[in-house]
């Protein structure tokens, strides 16, 4: 299962919107969105992910269903300006790891080291990650941080370039946490659509409401297990919508979720391979009230 864990990909999103040029376009307003959080703003959110693995073929068809779920506190503090950029610091305030065929407080220790650790993250006007690493994990990475750390840097959408309005849509990539790809070769990417959806500036906040479609890539990929390499084919979505406070530069909401079909084949499962089906579901809830 170490594959298959490696592939949840946390979908967490970071505060991605702020600085608003308004203009009046017939039936709707166009925004041009830029990053430019307040100094000193906190915010404290709260993850839960949901992922449930079913193995529908293969000589893996005999394995029960896996389930996990995954609580995270976390607090982001915008540092202000900083080279090339704007600074945020992330910290894990608090993370549990919970599955049925998973040994009790088996990821604990490991979680527990977690606690309080932060990443300085550096983002353009556009919300191009610059630069990001942790800072105070006093050795090297385990497998578990090293995972939430490709998580972090995946969890933002850079901002389209011109203004948008309700129906407009751009396309951003984003880097699956898939971990020991063969050979070292490019980090995989999958394709996230961003669609605007609704504009809200009438009242002393402005919010955007934007769909998000994720698409996983159509080549295969490789990546080692146990020592061999294994080819894995990705299909299906994930769909849903985030709520974003342009005043304030911070997402308040987001629900995503779907399935993802994979076929699996070579190493440990031979030239038969199995079929895994993946089913997530991930929201994010910024704890204080607008």
């Amino acid at each position: 299962m170490s594959t298959s864990r490696r592939l949840i990909v946390a979908a967490i999103v970071a505060p991605v919107l702020a600085g608003v040029l308004a203009c009046d376009r017939g039936n709707g307003i166009k925004l041009t969105l830029r990053y430019h959080p307040p100094a000193g703003a906190t915010y404290h959110y709260t993850l839960e992910q949901r992922t449930n693995v079913k193995f529908q073929g293969g000589p893996m068809a005999k394995e029960p269903e896996q389930q996990l779920a995954i609580h995270m506190h976390f607090t982001q503090v915008v540092t202000g300006p900083a080279k090339d950029g704007v600074g945020v610091t992330v910290r894990f305030d608090s993370t549990t790891m919970d599955s049925p065929l998973m040994a009790q407080g088996g990821y604990g220790p490991a979680l527990d080291r977690m606690r309080g650790l932060t990443s300085n993250v550096v983002y353009d006007d556009r919300m191009n990650v610059v630069h990001a690493g942790f800072t105070n994990i006093g050795g090297a990475l385990s497998p578990i941080l090293d995972l939430l750390g490709k998580n972090l840097k995946g969890m933002t959408f850079p901002l389209p370039e011109q203004p948008v309005g309700p129906g407009d849509s751009w396309t951003a990539e984003i880097e699956l946490p898939i971990s020991q790809a063969a050979g070292g070769g490019a980090p995989t990417m999958a394709k996230t659509k961003l669609t605007v959806k609704e504009i809200h500036a009438d009242g002393p906040d402005t919010t955007v409401l934007i769909a998000l479609v994720t698409t996983y890539p159509e080549d295969p990929i490789k990546v080692e297990q146990q020592g061999q390499v294994v080819t894995l084919k990705l299909s299906g979505t994930l769909k849903g919508d985030q709520l974003f406070s342009l005043t304030r530069g911070a997402v308040v909401r987001s629900l995503i979720g779907g399935t993802m079909q994979i076929k699996m084949t070579g190493g440990v499962v031979g030239a038969e391979g199995s079929n895994i089906s993946m089913k997530q579901s991930t929201s994010l809830q910024l704890r204080e009230a607008p």
